[in-house]
């Protein structure tokens, strides 16, 4: 008997990072559910964050990663960025069409007693997402934080920058400073909707458990949407994998010294000792010797 749990795309072991999605109703609710553990634990070795952080930086990436699912393009990227009044200072991610993203935050430690308070972490501040899907102009929307819970505020950009009534669950469940499991659950009501399917999904909402919940029992997240939705006709669309991706390499770096210049450049070239860069996503550091920056100077 086949797995009824199991849609095309899915990687073979479902405890590695992977989204899924799914409709119900009659194709008026549309559902994304990610496991995101294996990305916010690289995010987290990568910048060495504290507890707080590490959750507030898993949730940003976590709902990046759900909000980006419509883009298609092979060159489609999404960059959401959080600036925020809380220690954390502020987060960036950048997610591209195949569910990869890279992120990092401005302040990757807080005094927070190894503690998780990801509101008192973010704080006040805004949310800004920014797509740049081929087209003339990239699309961008702006709104207030409403709680700095991230969830909800992403819930809030939504409904107030893309107007589309949804629930968005977020989760990053930490033990003895580690990340155990990490996901998300979006679901979102379709144009034609009605009050039937606004007060089912608000009845499902009530009381349901934490995503990681679940992830931590061994729900995978087609079972996650199963769970939320039960909906007998539920149909899975598509899956595929997610993961942390950075994109930087020496030669973008090159790139980015070209734009200081040429007398900025000159300046850099004479140190005899050459410089360094560093990727704020990965912190992968790449050296340029004076010959590297007199190259560049001819460029």
């Amino acid at each position: 008997m086949s797995d009824p749990y199991y849609i095309k795309g899915m990687p073979e072991n479902i405890g590695e990072d992977h989204v899924v999605k799914a409709q119900a109703m009659d194709g008026f609710v549309k559902a994304v559910a990610i496991r995101s553990t294996g990305l916010v634990r690289q995010c987290q070795k990568y910048h060495d964050t504290s507890p707080s952080v590490t959750a507030a930086v898993g949730r940003f990436m976590t709902g990046s990663l759900l909000i980006s699912e419509n883009m298609k393009g092979d060159t489609d990227t999404q960059t959401t960025i959080i600036r925020c009044t809380g220690p954390v200072g502020g987060m960036t991610c950048v997610c591209d069409s195949s569910f990869g993203c890279r992120a990092y935050p401005l302040n990757n430690r807080i005094d927070d007693g190894g503690l998780v308070n990801v509101k008192a972490a973010v704080g006040t501040g805004s949310l800004s997402v920014i797509r740049d899907i081929g087209l003339r102009e990239p699309y961008s929307g702006q709104v207030e934080l409403q709680t700095g819970g991230i969830g909800e505020d992403f819930t809030y950009y939504l409904m107030a920058s893309e107007q589309t009534p949804s629930v968005m669950a977020l989760g990053v469940l930490i033990e003895d400073g580690e990340v155990k499991e990490a996901g998300g659950l979006m679901v979102q009501l379709m144009p034609g909707y009605s009050e039937k399917e606004i007060s089912y999904i608000e009845k499902r909402a009530s009381g349901f458990p934490d995503v990681t919940y679940f992830l931590d029992e061994g729900f995978s997240p087609a079972q996650i949407i199963d769970l939320f939705l039960g909906d007998p006709e539920l149909q899975y669309l598509e899956a595929s994998p997610a993961g942390f991706r950075c994109t930087c390499s020496k030669e973008r770096m090159e790139a980015g010294l070209v734009t200081l210049g040429k007398a900025d450049l000159a300046e850099l070239a004479s140190d005899k000792n050459g410089i360094d860069t560093e990727c704020k996503f990965c912190n992968t550091k790449y050296h340029f010797t004076p010959d590297d920056l007199a190259r560049l100077l001819k460029t």
